[in-house]
């Protein structure tokens, strides 16, 4: 689920709204109980993925190379939940 929330991120930011799915995965990572070294990862991440897709937003299209970017956060961000779980 958290891919397809990244991707419909995209086709937000596309459409001008590059935030729309923001606070919805703040919301999700942020608050549920991960460790604070896990939450400033998250948040940096997420910073990051906020900034991917205000530069997307000035493209006006989505592309394959925005969709590697993407795999390339759910990998990041997969990769910080599975530390803060072992």
């Amino acid at each position: 689920m958290l891919f397809e929330v990244l991707k419909e991120g995209l086709f937000w930011a596309a459409w001008g709204r590059p935030s729309e799915v923001m606070p919805f995965l703040r919301g999700k990572l942020l608050n549920n109980g991960y460790n604070d070294k896990a939450k400033q990862e998250l948040q940096w991440l997420l910073n990051q993925l906020e900034a991917y897709y205000n530069y997307v937003a000035s493209k006006n299209s989505v592309e394959e190379k925005h969709l590697q970017a993407m795999k390339s956060f759910y990998r990041e961000i997969l990769t910080v939940l599975s530390l803060d779980r072992a």
